[in-house]
């Protein structure tokens, strides 16, 4: 067992080191399938980022009528934020509304003096409530519309970011099936580019191949040394693709947080490394497996 396991491993590596320019090939292709996976991981990464940043900066405001006393908005505030987890709830009294609004109103002449002239604060108290997912603004508004505290309230302005949190919602659900389907077609791809470039190298040894077939060697002594040759193969070209991405992550560090803050593939790769390796490569490998062992099966025939 040891000797045939010698043989196969040696065959192998005979394949490998003999055929260079399909080797070369071949190599080159895995790395280029390689980086399409990589592609299809970040941008996933990318629009998950890019979802989340814009759902952050979603939210609504309550107003409350001047007469309602603080305690029962304090109360409203309390029972929104045990609604679901995720949700923040904001409190602004009628006099930090009045602060914020003067500041606000520093480039407006016109307003900044009007802001001088009224003796009284025309300001209300008002909730601000941001949650973690925009499905769960609806389901507040309707609660509070529905329940005895809207005596309480003078008016949500949820109807007027209704249209704008109901695309977000849209846009996120949109983006995650186009990428799902994105990698997917990439997995469909690779497999085609994968499968011929396999072919050629199993064609490379046809002769070889009918001549193990003729002395009786078994099938599985045969697909051995290419099964062997394409992992050799698969390792080599995922490395090559691992270290392009790391470089090209590392170096572009300072320009992604220009487009989404806090955007950082390389800290995405680094954070799940051992994960996203060992799914890339547990990709590459069963496809090129899969890849190998169809191409092999026309010779295996007599």
């Amino acid at each position: 067992m040891f000797n045939i396991l010698v043989k196969v491993f040696k065959w192998g590596y005979d394949l490998f080191n003999q055929e260079r320019l399909i080797t070369i090939i071949n190599i080159g292709t895995v790395m280029i399938v390689s980086l399409l996976i990589w592609i299809g991981f970040l941008g996933f990464y990318f629009f998950n980022q890019l979802i989340n940043y814009v759902e952050e900066r979603l939210d609504f405001a309550i107003y409350f009528k001047p007469q309602v006393p603080r305690e029962e908005i304090l109360k409203v505030q309390k029972i929104i934020q045990n609604f679901a987890p995720g949700i923040s709830v904001e409190f602004i009294g009628q006099e930090t509304a009045l602060e914020k609004f003067r500041k606000e109103a520093k480039v407006n002449p016109i307003i900044a003096r009007a802001l001088t002239e009224i003796q009284t604060n025309p300001l209300v108290d008002y909730l601000i409530v941001t949650a973690n997912s925009p499905e769960i603004y609806p389901k507040i508004a309707d609660y509070l519309d529905k329940s005895a505290y809207r005596a309480y309230i003078d008016y949500i302005n949820y109807s007027e970011n209704q249209r704008v949190i109901k695309r977000i919602i849209s846009i996120s659900n949109q983006a995650r099936i186009f990428m799902t389907g994105f990698i997917i077609l990439i997995l469909v791809f690779s497999s085609l580019i994968i499968f011929n470039t396999v072919l050629s190298s199993v064609y490379s040894q046809k002769e070889m191949i009918e001549v193990l077939r003729l002395i009786g060697a078994s099938n599985w002594f045969i697909r051995g040394p290419f099964l062997f040759y394409i992992s050799i193969i698969s390792l080599f070209g995922f490395i090559i693709s691992l270290g392009i991405i790391i470089v090209v992550s590392i170096r572009t560090t300072n320009f992604w947080p220009t487009l989404i803050p806090g955007l950082s593939p390389s800290n995405f790769i680094f954070e799940n490394f051992f994960f996203l390796n060992l799914v890339s490569f547990g990709i590459i490998l069963i496809i090129n497996m899969v890849a190998t062992l169809l191409a092999l099966e026309k010779y295996l025939k007599i």
